[in-house]
């Protein structure tokens, strides 16, 4: 898939590479499957949903995109790993990372996200979670069209106060795993919240388009879990 988006791209390209390697990928089969999508129902509207995906599309293979242009936005561009406990990049996975100051002592943040019970509280795509043992847990998410993914992860590193590391077991909807960490932060009582997210969508490229369609991308899902979970801890409501 990937040698040919290159070589299409080469005969079609219009400017310079600015989107990255993933996310054309990305944006090649999620316009194909808007395009088609368009096609197949018709009419202005069917027309106006063909156009969006072939923009799309076209952005893909080609790797320029003009908004990111006229942003200075360049994510072809190798991504800085900020510390070697993030997980490894694989070529078929979706990578996000964020981090929120909260005040509140890192002790008590570590014991309530540990209490995995709690993710519903601050995580929206969560539905439940049942704990099956001190280190597995089942999982069931809010899915495209009214779906439920489901998945066991199991705790993989264990630092109390300072790092929490998962994994999806074989047999998962959503083959993921992740991160969090508790550090000292600027002010007095402050704790720095990292997490990581890496999720492995089963259908491949076409997969990807459509979770990154309807679940954001993982870092825009961290940075909404993070701003929840600050203002849960703060607020006093845990």
């Amino acid at each position: 898939m990937s040698n040919v988006v290159e070589a299409v791209g080469s005969v079609l390209r219009g400017g310079e590479v600015n989107v990255g390697r993933t996310e054309r990928m990305v944006s090649t089969a999620g316009g194909g499957v808007l395009a088609l999508l368009g096609l197949r129902r018709g009419g202005v509207p069917g027309a106006l949903l063909a156009a969006a995906g072939a923009a799309l599309a076209h952005r893909g293979i080609t790797g320029h995109c003009a908004v990111y242009r006229a942003m200075g936005r360049d994510t072809a561009l190798p991504e800085p790993v900020l510390h070697d406990a993030a997980p490894s990049r694989s070529s078929d996975g979706i990578y996000g990372e964020a981090s929120i100051a909260v005040q509140r002592p890192a002790d008590e943040l570590y014991a309530f996200w540990r209490d995995v019970r709690t993710a519903p509280r601050y995580q929206s795509r969560i539905v439940s979670v049942d704990v099956l043992d001190e280190r597995r847990s089942r999982w069931v998410a809010e899915g495209p069209r009214g779906r439920s993914l489901a998945w066991t992860s199991v705790v993989t590193e264990d630092v109390p106060g300072r790092r929490i590391a998962w994994e999806s077991l074989p047999g998962s909807d959503l083959p993921n795993r992740g991160s969090v960490e508790f550090a000292p932060g600027a002010r007095a009582g402050e704790t720095l919240v990292r997490a990581t997210m890496e999720f492995h969508p089963p259908a491949g490229v076409v997969g990807q388009a459509i979770a990154t369609a309807l679940h954001q991308s993982p870092h825009d899902i961290l940075r909404a879990d993070l701003r929840a979970f600050k203002a849960l801890m703060e607020g006093g409501a845990a």
